[in-house]
């Protein structure tokens, strides 16, 4: 367990019109292979029949993925499938449950770098009582000097000293976790530019592209040998109520470019095979296109899953076009399925703890 590592990638409500740029293909059989006849976004090193990716069998598919009496709100539905609970809320996220798992168990590493985003904030996912550090860039994840004449050490100094000074004081409340997060997180901000000052990409990422940056910024943290074990980037923009098609391409063209980089980066760097990527989404896109050239709110859609240790092929079945409800298609895996079947069958968690009930795994891994 401690040399694998999880990226999930967040897609802004991208839904129908991934499952659509998929294709179809000639075998719905667990595993079976994909046979994609698309010129269009998407096809690329994941969706390519001719691609090194697909060929290795390393991108899975999961059809129709959902849950029961389905949420149509941004928000509510963010919620549902952030904490892996149909009620949403506020707790903790899936994935800071994992990471809560690993502190209780002692798995080594525990410290600031375990789970990391690429942003400027914490996403619900990560939320545990573990600590998850956000990054936008490697060479500012440091204490800034107060004026441009200042350096980091002018500003660690007198904050070691104040700590120092808190210690000696005695006992006090919260004292232990404030020591323990001071030093984590100036070990963590040492490590890190020693990486960046020395990293040398394996790929040539797309340029002018935010997701493209994300993955290559989480790519040297992997690289780094620091210990992250989940790792979050997120690419908005798919909730196009208007002119849809334009827009989704651009968008699947960036992912896929991005994407490609990441993973063979990993690969120069002796990383290829220690790494599994999984996108999700909070809802899928109705049917039916409305007066915008666009698709309103809908429910099921694909996952996708990427890297080595991916069982490649298409998984789940195939929501019918002519059974619809209300206008949306029917959810045929429910998405926690596809959590259980990584926590357990990849992080080598426990699966049903960790989500609070039972769910299918489903056989997307290798052994």
């Amino acid at each position: 367990m401690i040399n694998r590592r999880f990226l999930i990638v967040s897609l802004a409500s991208c839904g129908a019109l991934l499952l659509a740029a998929c294709g179809t293909s000639s075998s719905n059989s667990p595993g079976g292979p994909i046979n994609v006849g698309i010129t269009g976004p998407f096809s690329g090193p994941y969706a390519d029949p001719g691609s090194a990716i697909r060929n290795a069998g390393q991108l899975a598919i999961v059809q129709g993925v959902g849950y029961p009496s389905p949420n149509l709100s941004h928000f509510a539905s963010m919620s549902i499938w952030e904490t892996a609970s149909v009620q949403g809320g506020i707790g903790d996220g899936w994935l800071g449950r994992y990471l809560n798992y690993l502190d209780k168990v002692g798995e080594s590493p525990n410290h600031a770098l375990e789970g990391v985003t690429a942003g400027s904030l914490v996403p619900p996912e990560l939320r545990s009582k573990t600590p998850v550090t956000a990054l936008q860039s490697l060479s500012t994840f440091r204490l800034q000097p107060v004026n441009e004449h200042g350096s980091q050490v002018d500003v660690e100094n007198p904050l070691m000293k104040f700590y120092g000074a808190f210690k000696t004081a005695g006992p006090a409340p919260f004292g232990a976790l404030l020591d323990t997060t001071l030093q984590e997180a100036l070990q963590a901000s040492h490590a890190l530019q020693a990486t960046d000052a020395t990293y040398q990409p394996k790929a040539t990422y797309p340029a002018k592209s935010p997701i493209a940056s994300s993955l290559k910024l989480v790519a040297e943290t992997i690289v780094s040998g620091l210990g992250v074990r989940v790792a979050h980037v997120t690419l908005g923009g798919f909730d196009n109520h208007a002119r849809e098609k334009p827009v989704h391409d651009k968008l699947l063209l960036d992912l896929d470019q991005a994407l490609a980089a990441f993973m063979q980066d990993l690969a120069g760097h002796g990383y290829g095979d220690k790494v599994l990527v999984m996108t999700w989404s909070e809802f899928g896109r109705r049917v039916k296109e409305n007066g915008s050239a666009g698709t309103d709110h809908g429910t099921a859609a694909p996952m996708f899953l990427l890297g080595a240790p991916v069982k490649g092929g298409l998984y789940g079945q195939q929501p019918s076009l002519a059974d619809l409800d209300n206008g949306n298609l029917k959810f045929t895996t429910d998405f926690r399925s596809v959590y259980a079947s990584v926590l357990q069958g990849y992080l080598n968690a426990p699966a049903s703890e960790l989500l609070g009930g039972n769910y299918e795994i489903l056989p997307l891994l290798k052994a």
